[in-house]
């Protein structure tokens, strides 16, 4: 399976969290890049796979996590205190 792992040196697709949604709901990046969700609403919110692989933990407002994806695949994932929160991550060879 993919295999996620703390950012690098790469410079970081950034996916908005705002009003309950992940903006964009979908990311598309080549392996070894990178993608940084930042949360700009007032409850805490999470970024967390589907398969449990991977998980950027609680994002409190202001709040940001950065995580590299080096095999390419299909990665979804969702809000772990917001189920109906919904992305997916698409990695590239």
């Amino acid at each position: 399976m993919g295999s996620a792992l703390p950012a690098s040196g790469s410079v970081p697709v950034v996916v908005e969290i705002r009003a309950f949604a992940f903006d964009p709901a979908e990311v598309t990046i080549r392996a070894g890049e990178t993608v940084r969700w930042i949360n700009h609403d007032f409850a805490p919110h999470t970024a967390t796979d589907d398969e449990g692989n991977w998980d950027t933990e609680e994002l409190e407002k202001g709040g940001q996590a950065t995580i590299r994806f080096d095999t390419p695949g299909t990665y979804p994932y969702f809000c772990a205190y917001h189920p109906h929160m919904k992305g997916v991550v698409i990695v590239t060879a």
